[in-house]
């Protein structure tokens, strides 16, 4: 297979992120760029179709692109992916859409359909140590896995209001349509960065699934405060809590724990912790705990386990990666290479489309949990289906 000819669909924050480290992997053909919002394409070396909402569609039929990477706003991700697909044309699908129940389903049907891959673009299935820590549990370092952890833990404050404190002000951001889910939803906004790696780490949606879910809301009060000492409008809505902490065991009993804390200072963190019944192992540490192998109840660093355990992407890859994709730790750099050999016929792709649907099911079930002020229990054993009361 020689270079795929790809578009881009949306050029916002994570599209211009994603084109740079595209161009640096020469299987890809970027052609062409839609965004009504574009700006600056005399510098950008490829064909821009910014003429309205509709345009990508002009491009789509100029170009009939192999591949198109859909970065647009989570409310457009089904609706562009919907429009490339209808025309054979693969999808690179940006993190996170699923806004409501269903929602990917058009799509997982017209894809099959159509013979075209959709491809997640969750970053956090290739860091180094999450790969390293899956090649542990399948060669049994761990034991049987009982419990696991993640979140999305990164203040946005920032990003969600501009200088003087108004609420989606802050121009030609995603703080424009992101905030608005701030002022009208209460639930885990963002769970995909903390549970797809675990969902690849123990087989869910594989050899395992979902059972039931929990989810519980703080009350809103880091981001009214913000707003109050920038001197912004005390009386403005929020509805989103500060913390989102979800519980969701597995019908293997596994438990998992997730968290949502975009609204309080605090450094960066997914929160990754692993426990089974033979080791213990703590990402935002580096530090691991194995049973007999370990002093006696004393922590490791984990960079020896790490690089004894190493994938085979970034065995292959990873120099490369650190080099090109320094600011997420050559995750990006990884996902794309292994995206590429995918549609070359050379690597599976570690995740589908199916797997997207579960991971981003947990906003609406965890709204509904928290609305509702009790556990879901789900009956569809295929783990995107009706959840009723236990």
């Amino acid at each position: 297979m020689g270079r795929i000819k790809t578009v881009f669909i949306g050029f916002g924050y994570r599209g211009r992120q994603l084109l740079r480290i595209v161009q640096a992997c020469p299987v890809f053909e970027v052609v062409a760029i839609a965004d009504p919002c574009i700006e600056g394409i005399d510098k950008l070396a490829v064909a821009c179709y910014n003429d309205g909402d509709d345009d990508y569609l002009n491009m789509l039929d100029r170009y009939k692109p192999e591949l198109a990477f859909v970065a647009s706003p989570w409310q457009l991700h089904v609706r562009h992916a919907l429009q490339c697909v209808e025309r054979g044309c693969h999808v690179a699908l940006e993190i996170k859409g699923g806004l409501y129940l269903g929602e990917y389903q058009p799509l997982i049907r017209l894809a099959e359909q159509k013979g075209c891959r959709v491809y997640p673009l969750e970053n956090t299935l290739f860091r180094r140590d999450i790969l390293a820590v899956c090649n542990m549990v399948n060669a049994g370092v761990f034991g049987e896995i009982i419990y696991m952890r993640g979140g999305y833990r990164h203040d946005l404050r920032s990003l969600l209001l501009d200088d003087a404190g108004n609420i989606g002000q802050r121009g030609k951001t995603e703080s424009v349509w992101r905030s608005k889910f701030y002022q009208c939803e209460n639930g885990d906004l963002y769970p995909t960065h903390g549970l797809a790696p675990l969902c690849m780490i123990a087989g869910v949606n594989r050899t395992d699934c979902f059972r039931s879910l929990t989810s519980f809301a703080s009350k809103p009060a880091g981001l009214l405060q913000r707003i109050k000492d920038l001197n912004g409008d005390a009386d403005v809505r929020i509805t989103m809590g500060d913390v989102i902490s979800t519980q969701i065991e597995t019908e293997k009993g596994v438990l998992i724990s997730l968290v949502h804390d975009t609204t309080l200072p605090r450094p960066r963190s997914l929160d990754f912790e692993i426990q089974g019944t033979k080791a213990i192992w703590q990402g935002d540490n580096g530090r691991i705990y194995v049973e007999n192998v370990s002093p006696n109840e004393t922590w490791e660093p984990d960079c020896t386990y790490v690089e004894r355990y190493e994938n085979v992407y970034w065995r292959k890859w990873g120099k490369d990666a650190l080099y090109q994709d320094a600011h997420h730790q050559g995750m990006d750099y990884i996902m794309l290479k292994v995206l590429g050999e995918d549609l070359s016929g050379n690597l599976l792709y570690p995740a589908t489309l199916d797997d997207l649907a579960l991971w981003t099911s947990v906003t609406p079930w965890s709204k509904k949990s928290i609305t509702e002020k009790r556990t879901l229990f789900f009956i569809n054993r295929d783990c995107i289906g009706e959840a009723g009361q236990l």
